[in-house]
């Protein structure tokens, strides 16, 4: 069994220690993101940018669906199952308290304070008593 693992292991084609389809993942949702960005100031840059996040989304169901081969599961180790949705909920989770901050941080102290609109003027005389005593 080890002898046939380190085979398939061998075989399988590797980009930067990942394979091949997480590769092409990785590479085709950040330019999907890309040209969002780029894209998202022309007329049509909405159509396009709807039309790129549709096909990434095939190509994502796509690459999910095809089965990698047979995998034969042995259960000498203790798997945490719970680890990809744990991290998950930290990934959110530190993206909400970021975004929280960055708006709490908008909204609240950056925001501008006025000046209150004077009704005197420099020696005291209001306004409005300065102009009726100098049309009388």
């Amino acid at each position: 069994k080890q002898w046939y693992q380190r085979r398939v292991r061998e075989k399988m084609a590797l980009v930067s220690g990942m394979g091949v389809g997480l590769f092409i993942l990785i590479v085709m949702w950040t330019l999907v993101i890309v040209a969002g960005l780029l894209t998202i100031r022309w007329t049509n840059g909405g159509s396009i940018t709807t039309g790129a996040v549709v096909l990434a989304a095939t190509v994502t169901i796509i690459l999910i669906l095809i089965p990698r081969g047979e995998t034969k599961k042995e259960e000498s180790e203790p798997v945490d199952e719970l680890f990809i949705p744990r991290i998950v909920m930290l990934c959110v989770m530190s993206l909400s308290v970021l975004l929280g901050g960055i708006l709490w941080f908008v909204m609240k102290c950056v925001q501008p304070i006025y000046a209150k609109q004077s009704t005197t003027n420099y020696y005291g005389i209001s306004y409005g008593s300065y102009h009726a005593n100098k049309m009388s």
